[in-house]
């Protein structure tokens, strides 16, 4: 059930919110998660975190669950960081024991908008939310982090927003990349089984994600305007995500009120 809000809550934001994307097909074609072999976590880069002191990444006790976010992003940033977060709790693993959870900031938005995205995305989750570093570095700084991990985001300046893709990237306690999943459509399960090959110290391989081709993917990968610059597909596509996130909601109405229903009839018949 709290899955299911959580999702109820995505579609939400791409009802309300469908956005519009000024970037070419071509620039598009650019975005991407494609990690080099070997890639490794990128440690010894210095940030700031959400309360303004400094962090520098460093290998860890435990495995790393890393996304990269725009903190002023208006679609699907936060929900992709909710939907990690909360997939991590749903599979039972404590944060600061069984993984550590870092965000890095593609813009200078710095510590304020990341505490506030935290605030406002990570609510009842809040052992995810004190265990969560979100960290904001000088461009250079983001741009070695992105091109360690075979991250490449396009950032268009008249909306001030990036397309990029939405993905999770899991190290091993010694830095290897371990898996590669996407944030938008991860269980708790394939959370729980990558934190596990992470913690056996399991090498990502291929070390490309496996396609998909499922809508869900094709939406939440490039993370700015629903790919509304393909054109002719960006209005199917959210349409699509319109009638889909309407039926979501009618089903989970009939759904409350049928157990309500079968509640009260149990209760008279006693």
């Amino acid at each position: 059930m709290e899955r299911l809000t959580r999702w109820l809550a995505f579609l939400a934001v791409l009802l309300v919110h469908p956005a519009s994307a000024a970037l070419t097909p071509a620039q598009l074609a650019d975005v991407g998660a494609t990690p080099p072999a070997g890639a490794a976590l990128p440690a010894g880069l210095s940030f700031i975190d959400q309360s303004g002191r400094p962090y520098r990444v460093s290998l860890g006790a435990t495995p790393t669950v890393l996304l990269f976010a725009d903190y002023s992003c208006r679609h699907i940033c936060g929900p992709g960081v909710t939907l990690t977060a909360g997939a991590l709790h749903d599979a039972g693993l404590k944060p600061c024991v069984d993984y550590r959870m870092i965000v890095i900031g593609m813009d200078q938005d710095g510590p304020l908008l990341a505490r506030r995205l935290a605030e406002q995305r990570l609510k009842g989750l809040f052992a995810e939310a004190a265990g969560m570093e979100l960290l904001t570095g000088l461009p250079a700084t983001v741009a070695r982090a992105e091109q360690a991990l075979g991250y490449h985001a396009v950032y268009d300046a008249a909306a001030d927003q990036f397309a990029h893709d939405a993905a999770i990237y899991v190290f091993s306690p010694g830095g290897r990349l371990s898996a590669l999943l996407p944030e938008t459509a991860s269980t708790a399960a394939q959370l729980k089984a990558a934190v596990a090959g992470a913690w056996q110290d399991v090498a990502l391989a291929p070390p490309t994600p496996k396609a998909d081709t499922g809508l869900i993917w094709r939406v939440s990968a490039i993370c700015y305007g629903l790919a509304s610059a393909h054109g002719v597909y960006a209005g199917p596509i959210v349409v699509g995500l319109r009638i889909g996130g309407l039926l979501i909601c009618l089903g989970l109405g009939l759904f409350v009120f049928g157990s309500l229903r079968r509640h009260r009839r149990a209760q008279d018949a006693a």
